[in-house]
């Protein structure tokens, strides 16, 4: 039905003027009735996804006439609009004044639904792909935390999505099964792209510390992989150390990402390890230095993604200082309970504010 026609016909009917950025009508809200655009636009959602945007001679709310179910989708006002409300009595009414009103309707309902279960579809398409992707992800990370006699270890891992762009790992040595390496890295962006190469660097981290090379060495070889190979700006921070679990020596090398922290029992002081480096993947060259420290019978160490001091509540983030207090406060607690604890905090921090990022924690412990 043409617009000026329509509009004609509904000269009658109740208007409703409707300022920019007010709610029509909320999900679940009982409908008495639908709505045309005289003029303004409209947008449609559902659980704050975006269903549909619709501008003047659009019609919507229209399921409000024919199953008398509460409104399955909100409807706001994107800019001032002004809407003539349609009844069941008024339609009848225009259904009388013009018989193929019914049809036209019956067209733009099945259109609707047509398109919304094309996107259905999709949408669960696509859900099933990122539930195997999270499937896959998930088991090219540890299935638990290696047991070794005189340490403890504790690790969480929680995507911002369903996959994500974080790596921890623990490599046993082959050749010196008193070594133990250690990695914890995050990929820039997240998702699908992300996890993927998260994996690749996986690989690459295993492979090279298989070699014998210093963490300094394997840092800078996985730099110069990522650049030869890499066809996205996509970059890794990375921290990768070796622990010599008799001795309690640590090599270490840091190449862009947050520093850890080293609670010493002996005198209860705690401070992040020295060095930071370059980011991988970004520049053919990068600056990463060797370093080396004792941990000491009661000695702890936390690696963690920025995923925790990056969670944010409003404009205000988590950030380094709540992560430093409660690592002294519950230092002597096992390292499962305060792994817990230290996400706890997060969470309880960030309340309704949707995690942005991934969040990867490692913790680990020289027994006394």
């Amino acid at each position: 039905m043409p617009l000026q026609e329509l509009v004609s016909l509904l000269k009658e009917t109740t208007h409703q003027q409707i300022p920019a950025g007010e709610t029509i009508f909320h999900a679940g809200d009982i409908g008495y009735g639908m709505y045309f655009i005289l003029s303004g636009e409209v947008e449609i959602t559902l659980k704050g996804q975006r269903l549909d945007y619709l501008v003047a001679g659009q019609l919507f709310g229209e399921m409000a006439l024919v199953d008398d179910q509460v409104r399955s989708a909100t409807a706001t006002a994107v800019t001032d609009c002004v809407l003539a409300h349609i009844d069941k009595t008024r339609f009848s009414a225009l259904t009388q004044q013009r018989p193929s009103f019914a049809a036209e309707l019956m067209v733009i309902m099945s259109t609707r639904l047509r398109r919304f279960i094309q996107e259905e579809v999709k949408r669960q398409r696509l859900e099933q792909e990122l539930a195997i992707g999270r499937q896959i992800q998930l088991s090219l990370l540890p299935e638990s935390c290696p047991e070794v006699p005189g340490w403890d270890f504790a690790a969480i891992y929680r995507a911002a999505r369903q996959v994500g762009g974080d790596l921890y790992d623990f490599i046993l040595d082959p050749d010196r099964p008193e070594l133990l390496h250690l990695v914890i890295a995050d990929v820039t962006g997240k998702g699908v792209p992300a996890a993927l190469f998260m994996a690749l660097c996986r690989t690459v981290i295993r492979t090279e510390a298989r070699n014998g090379r210093s963490p300094a060495e394997l840092l800078q070889r996985t730099n110069q992989f990522l650049i030869s190979e890499q066809r996205s700006r996509t970059f890794l921070t990375a921290f990768f150390a070796s622990l010599n679990t008799q001795t309690g020596e640590l090599h270490y090398a840091i190449g862009g990402h947050d520093r850890p922290y080293w609670w010493q029992a002996a005198n209860g002081r705690l401070q992040q390890l020295n060095g930071r480096g370059m980011l991988l993947g970004a520049f053919p060259t990068v600056h990463i230095e060797d370093h080396v420290i004792t941990l000491a019978p009661g000695d702890s160490l936390v690696l963690y993604t920025d995923g925790i001091t990056e969670a944010r509540h409003s404009a205000d983030l988590f950030d380094e200082f709540r992560l430093e207090a409660i690592i002294a406060a519950e230092a002597h607690t096992a390292v499962a309970q305060l792994a817990q604890d230290i996400l706890q905090a997060v969470v309880q921090f960030s309340g309704d504010t949707p995690q942005s990022d991934d969040i990867t924690l490692v913790v680990l412990k020289r027994q006394e």
